[in-house]
Formats: structure tokens, sequence, C-alpha cells
């Protein structure tokens, strides 16, 4: 998934699933919560691929 010019994410890669996970964390999902909790994940793309991208 991806922008059309900008960050892409492959979710078939090894390590993408968990880099947006990751980005989650860091922008404050707090999955102990153990409630239904609604993220939206595009403002998460930009980090994630930068983050797989090193």
């Amino acid at each position: 998934m991806g922008f059309t010019r900008g960050a892409d994410l492959n979710l078939h890669e090894p390590g993408s699933v968990r880099a947006l996970l990751d980005a989650a964390l860091a922008h404050g999902w707090q999955p102990e919560e153990r409630r239904p909790t609604e993220v939206d994940g595009w403002p998460l793309l930009e980090a994630a691929a930068s983050t797989r991208s090193k």
C-alpha cells in the first residue's frame, strides 16, 4: 500500500506489519487497554515505511 507520490509499504514483506504496529505504539496506541480502538493507519504509513527503508 502507499501514496501516489511518497512512501509505500509491502504488507507481504517480513517486518512490514511489525513496522506499522511500532508506529502505532509510538503514536499513542495502547493495546493493553482491552477495548475496541479504531486507528487510522494512513498517518502511520510514512513512519512505518521510513523504518523499513533503513
